[in-house]
């Protein structure tokens, strides 16, 4: 058995099964719990941080899964089988984002079925890929549109991009089970693509809903024919760069590596993917959810310099609390699996958990900040 894929399978699928709750009309599991209207807050100028108690619902620790995986190794038959079982349930009980549900143990989840495709013989490993193969383009079809009809060519398309890496596959997965049974009025596959191609291709990279900028270390090499202009970083003001630490810039932020690479791609993947879904928008146009909140907050000031105040504030905000649900998400599973031998020999297995733990958290957050606004605007 390959532990460290069945575990990041484990944890997708934890991950996954929160998603789909949410996605099918269930409680957001990140709460946010002004002290006073974070409208008012934003109205304030004197307020600068804001005056809040947020969070996730439940705990998120995985440190008890390290122990139950050494133990895995050390056993066979059906003793292996049941440790497995208490892995599942620890990762269930602990892992963002719900309470630990009551219950009989149930099951393996989708992927953690998809991924124990690949745990055959030497002599079905062909009939094994191909059954993975055909089990993965069936999750994927969830990610298109009802009655599309090019949707086939579409998913195709981003398998294309993605390349036949496990790691990014998976999360793909992830967001297609999780979206099973969620009436999908966005065309899910093409948004994915565009953000994969503006990722690897575009100077600007993809442009996330607050302007948020993810670039591939390939275009941020080429930072310094633009040092003598302006660069853009979204509401606010924007930052001059000149050439004397330039280099300096260059020389840490342009090595490519794999780690890297399958932190963006993952991230790209969830962000377009979920901005579609939840109707967040379009970062150039200001519509949806985001844009409607923005123009909403800025009809209530008469004067373009406080228009473009709370503007700014909202944004920052919007990051933090993004920013706070990104961390404790990725630093939870990334944390927690370092005592697991196969993380420490492959760290991109780790990075690919945590990677994922952390976008689906950052986007479950700012669809709750968004959501108490939207509910304060409307009052």
């Amino acid at each position: 058995m390959n532990i460290a894929n069945t575990l990041v399978a484990m944890i997708h699928d934890r991950i996954g099964d929160t998603l789909a709750s949410f996605l099918s009309g269930g409680a957001n599991p990140f709460f946010i719990k002004p002290s006073d209207t974070l409208l008012g807050q934003l109205d304030d100028p004197t307020v600068t941080v804001p005056r809040v108690s947020a969070g996730f619902i439940g705990d998120i620790a995985v440190t008890s899964v390290s122990g139950l995986v050494g133990r895995l190794r050390a056993v066979s038959g059906g003793d292996a089988g049941k440790l497995l079982d208490q892995v599942r349930d620890a990762l269930r009980g602990q892992l963002p984002f719900r309470p630990p549900t009551a219950g009989a143990t149930a099951p393996g989840g989708a992927i953690e079925g998809l991924v124990a495709l690949l745990e055959a013989d030497a002599q079905d490993i062909r009939q094994a890929a191909a059954a993975f193969q055909q089990r993965i383009d069936t999750i994927l079809q969830n990610l298109a549109k009802p009655g599309q009809t090019d949707a086939g060519a579409s998913v195709a398309r981003v398998k294309q991009i993605l390349g036949s890496d496990i790691s990014t596959l998976i999360p793909l997965a992830t967001l297609a089970n999780a979206m099973r049974g969620v009436q999908n009025a966005a065309d899910v596959p093409h948004n994915i693509e565009q953000g994969l191609l503006a990722y690897f291709f575009s100077a600007d990279g993809y442009q996330t809903v607050d302007s948020e900028s993810v670039v591939a270390p390939v275009h941020l090499s080429d930072l310094e024919s633009i040092a003598a202009g302006l660069v853009s970083v979204g509401p606010g003001p924007d930052i001059r760069l000149n050439r004397a630490p330039l280099k300096q810039i260059k020389g840490l932020a342009t090595t490519a590596t794999a780690e890297q690479y399958l932190r963006d791609t993952i991230r790209v993947i969830v962000e377009s993917a979920y901005d579609a879904l939840r109707g967040f928008g379009d970062a150039g146009q200001g519509t949806g959810r985001y844009g409607t909140v923005v123009s909403k907050l800025k009809a209530r000031k008469p004067k373009p310099a406080d228009q473009d105040a709370i503007v700014s504030k909202f944004v920052t905000w919007f990051r933090g609390f993004s920013a706070m649900a990104e961390s404790g998400a990725m630093r939870a599973v990334e944390i927690g699996t370092q005592g697991v031998a196969e993380f420490q020999t492959n760290p991109l297995v780790a990075a690919a958990a945590g990677a994922f733990a952390g976008a689906v958290a950052r986007k479950i957050a700012q669809d709750a900040f968004l959501g108490l606004l939207t509910d304060e605007l409307a009052k």
